[in-house]
């Protein structure tokens, strides 16, 4: 049986549980459909899914929750793409807003932030915010129109809309303590 039917099956007879914020306790991955991604696995929970095998899309519809060691989103609607191909695969997240919170595994320090769409390239590990994007680091803060966040190496690019400009919010003895 090719790996994408397996997903596929393992999807069909798994039934998703519901969470409805970050402060719920974590979820066994043994509860919750999974994928792996970077070759770790990415527990996901939703309303509803719809996966299109000739496409290899995998759509979650509905109160949507994925959680990927320290990386949590949640959105109205979360699309997969290019499941077989961990070189290409995207995880676009579309809600009102999206959120995301991610726990470094360096310092355990806590980055959360929220906007109209959510783009994780699994590859790349980067973040993309697009649409009133808004990222927070403890008291640091950022708004621009879209925030490219690049989990390894801890770095954050923001770019206005039109007209727009990048506003933020720095506190020095913050960022000297977040580098350790």
């Amino acid at each position: 049986m090719s790996s994408l039917k397996q997903v596929v099956c393992s999807f069909i007879l798994l039934l998703p549980i519901s969470l409805s914020s970050f402060a719920n306790e974590p979820i066994t991955q043994s509860e919750n459909p999974k994928i792996f991604a970077d070759n770790k696995p990415i527990a996901i929970d939703a309303d509803n899914q719809q996966i299109d095998i000739e496409n290899n899309t995998i759509t979650f519809i509905g109160n949507v929750v994925i959680v990927q060691e320290g990386l949590t989103i949640k959105a109205d609607k979360v699309v997969i793409t290019e499941m077989q191909d961990t070189e290409k695969q995207k995880i676009t997240a579309y809600g009102n807003p999206v959120n995301y919170k991610q726990i470094l595994p360096k310092n355990n320090k806590v980055v959360t932030g929220h906007s109209s769409q959510v783009i994780y390239n699994v590859k790349q590990n980067n973040i993309v915010l697009q649409g009133n994007a808004e990222l927070f680091q403890q008291d640091n803060h950022i708004i621009s129109d879209q925030i490219t966040y690049d989990v390894k190496k801890q770095q954050i690019f923001a770019q206005p809309g039109k007209n727009g400009r990048v506003k933020s919010t720095i506190i020095p003895n913050q960022v000297k303590e977040m580098s350790k």
